[in-house]
């Protein structure tokens, strides 16, 4: 029976620990999280293995190499980075090689995920169609094209222009993309991506009161305008890592969060309850429909700026958070 492990953390569970409480004795120990699901409607109390997974994720076939070895890889470097993320909270220093680790982190998590993965899928898909729609306007470019592709396989191709076509109009081709193209392209972003964060200014804040907690979410790194007002609505929410008048939030621990900019920071700061309620709003509206608590009940400040401590985010947000429903 094979031992391979098949379901990948796009989160790691060692980072959402950091906003979970442990229960259980001796080896039996495991970590909770409460999450409020904004997509489910529903909050519910789980262990941390149970959310921010997939099936095969970060399955990588390539000759000569075990499928799972980027995911070791991968955990082995997050296990490390969560080690120093600890190190951070507990002394208060955001430098060294515990900021570097800590970075290459955050940027591996501002890449790595389903949804932007579906992204670059979709984009991938429809450039893929227009390029089939190119080929498929004329007859002779379509005959030039596959005899093209046959000197170039070694292969014949039988189906016929008109029944490619037909079939085309239709709607009758799915595009697939391979996993493997999608994690490279991942792969790639981060470089660019890392280079960026380590340009800004960091500021750490740091909370030891046992009510005032940061949550995280299912988006943990969150890039952000910060006057989202005064840029066109096209680019509002999608703002690029280089762009100017922009932030990077990143909760480090339920004690701890991190906020990059470009005009200041290289401190670290006490964090009062309006800024964790602030943090936490924001954290919210950025998430892709989760949001992760070491309690039920979490200091945030709702859609209508009361100042709430309670365990109804998910009927606060009734809809799902999203940067629109911000203003």
């Amino acid at each position: 029976m094979s031992t391979e492990a098949r379901h990948h953390h796009f989160i790691p569970q060692a980072y959402l620990q950091g906003f979970a409480t442990q229960r259980g004795k001796g080896q039996k120990k495991q970590w909770f999280t409460f999450v409020s699901d904004f997509r489910e409607k529903r909050s519910y109390d789980t262990n941390v293995r149970n959310v921010c997974g997939e099936r095969d994720f970060m399955r990588f076939e390539i000759d000569g190499h075990p499928p799972t070895k980027l995911e070791h890889e991968l955990g082995h470097f997050e296990g490390k980075a969560c080690a120093a993320i600890r190190r951070v909270v507990e002394t208060g220093k955001f430098e060294g090689e515990d900021k570097i680790i800590v970075l290459n982190l955050m940027a591996l998590l501002a890449v790595r995920h389903p949804e932007r993965r579906e992204n670059f899928r979709d984009f991938e898909e429809r450039v893929a169609k227009k390029v089939i729609s190119a080929a498929l306007s004329k007859k002779e470019y379509w005959e030039s094209e596959m005899a093209r592709l046959s000197d170039k396989t070694g292969k014949t191709y039988d189906t016929s222009y008109e029944e490619v076509k037909a079939r085309h109009d239709r709607g009758g081709f799915r595009i697939e993309v391979p996993r493997e193209r999608l994690i490279g392209t991942e792969l790639m972003l981060l470089d660019t991506v890392l280079e960026l964060l380590f340009k800004r200014k960091w500021t750490l804040y740091t909370t030891t009161g046992e009510h005032e907690h940061f949550i995280t979410t299912n988006n943990p790194v969150v890039l952000s305008f910060l006057e989202p007002e005064k840029v066109p609505e096209h680019m509002r929410y999608s703002p690029g890592h280089g762009l100017p008048n922009t932030e990077v939030c990143f909760p480090l621990t339920k004690h701890g969060f991190l906020v990059g900019r470009w005009d200041r920071g290289g401190h670290t700061e006490a964090a009062k309850p309006t800024f964790v309620a602030i943090r936490n709003r924001h954290m919210i509206w950025h998430a892709f429909g989760q949001a992760f608590s070491d309690k039920k009940k979490v200091l945030y400040y709702s859609p209508t700026l009361d100042l709430c401590k309670d365990d109804k985010l998910v009927e606060n947000f009734m809809t799902e958070p999203t940067l629109e429903n911000e203003d």
